[in-house]
């Protein structure tokens, strides 16, 4: 398989995934509350900034309206998550809870990774990555507990944002070893 047929897989891949969440939007309209579809869209603004800064992380922004655009997305999106965080502790739904909170935590680590990514392999590259990897278990928990359940839009919507969430740690952790090859071309890895 050819790198270009590799690339375009991956990005079919990433498109039916994205149409697949905003689908969702409108399932939790029909299905659940209007707090999960608000929810939902809150999320999938953040998955549009974070694919769009995590594509090319070396890149600087085009325009003064491309970053300015970035941000107003994020503000919508962190405020519709928190303000979905807000209602399910106030509903005592402890699980969206709990899988809010942790979603606002693996956000805060793709930040960081974003605006202070570290250098490869180092002692703070593993703790960092050790926490996100404790954080994905964590949702992976709740996600199986939606299932075991029978909660399965919950269950499936859980899946499909763990799947996107991957994709984009794929695009920061390929940024991070096209930075790793060209600050150690010869191979050694300057790990700490």
């Amino acid at each position: 398989m050819t790198i270009a047929t590799r690339q375009w897989l991956f990005n079919a891949f990433k498109v039916s995934v994205y149409t697949l969440l905003v689908i969702n939007i409108f399932l939790y309209l029909r299905h659940g509350t209007l707090n999960e579809a608000l929810d939902s869209l809150g999320w999938v603004l953040l998955l549009g900034v974070f694919e769009w800064e995590t594509r090319a992380l070396a890149a600087p922004y085009v325009s003064g309206f491309e970053k300015a655009g970035l941000w107003a997305l994020q503000i919508i999106g962190y405020g519709l998550a928190i303000n979905a965080a807000r209602v399910y502790f106030m509903s005592a739904e402890w699980l969206d809870f709990a899988n809010a909170v942790l979603w606002l935590l693996v956000c805060a680590t793709i930040i960081y990774d974003v605006f202070v990514p570290g250098e490869f392999g180092t002692h703070e590259w593993r703790v960092r990555n050790a926490i996100k990897i404790c954080l994905y278990v964590a949702l992976g928990g709740i996600a199986l507990w939606w299932g075991l359940t029978s909660d399965w839009l919950d269950f499936y919507d859980a899946l499909l944002w763990i799947l996107c969430f991957f994709v984009i740690e794929l695009n920061i952790f390929k940024h991070e070893v096209e930075l790793e090859h060209a600050h150690h071309p010869d191979g050694a890895d300057g790990a700490a």
